[in-house]
């Protein structure tokens, strides 16, 4: 569970600097997807649900591995209508693989018989599902974009507070077996 937390983190915090068209970032995604994979294959034995999204994660490592390579050498500098589609794309395959995370955590309550914060977990997840979408509708509206993007930010902090309580239930629970 502390590599998934800790792939959650390589993801969801993303800086990086811009050199003029290229861009370098400081904290690569498919870094955390990797940490993410390990994460899921040492908590396969809990719940189906977490090797069930390996392949997705995976398939995650390897687009935002092209997509770090490209912004480094400055390919995509200019965003378009396929940056859109993809950035959507990559979206919902992400909303997808924490959703599976999220149902793996409840299913793991139910199996224990013990509360490991999940119902606060998708509470939280639903909200991030939310502001994500609204970020790509919101790109034809640049100031809503803005508050969108920032609010967004704070509710990915939330979720990784929320899932960093999981984890720490989960690893209490575990020391008590």
């Amino acid at each position: 569970m502390k590599k998934i937390f800790i792939g959650f983190l390589l993801i969801f915090l993303d800086f990086s600097l811009n050199l003029g068209n290229s861009r370098i970032g400081l904290i690569p995604d498919f870094i955390g997807y990797i940490v993410m994979i390990n994460g899921l294959l040492e908590m396969a034995e809990e719940s189906p649900l977490f090797i069930k999204v390996k392949p997705f994660a995976t398939f995650m490592a390897v687009y935002t591995g092209i997509v770090y390579f490209i912004d480094l050498v400055g390919i995509s500098a200019s965003p378009g209508f396929l940056s859109i589609v993809l950035g959507i794309v990559s979206a919902v395959i992400s909303l997808y693989i924490s959703y599976n995370i999220i149902m793996g955590v409840k299913d793991m309550e139910e199996i224990y018989n013990t509360p490991l914060n999940g119902s606060s977990l998708k509470s939280t997840w639903t909200i991030l599902a939310v502001f994500n979408i609204l970020n790509f509708v919101f790109l034809l509206i640049p100031a809503l974009a803005i508050i969108s993007v920032i609010v967004s930010f704070i509710v990915a902090i939330c979720f990784l507070v929320a899932f960093n309580n999981s984890k720490n239930l989960y690893y209490n629970m575990k020391s008590w077996l």
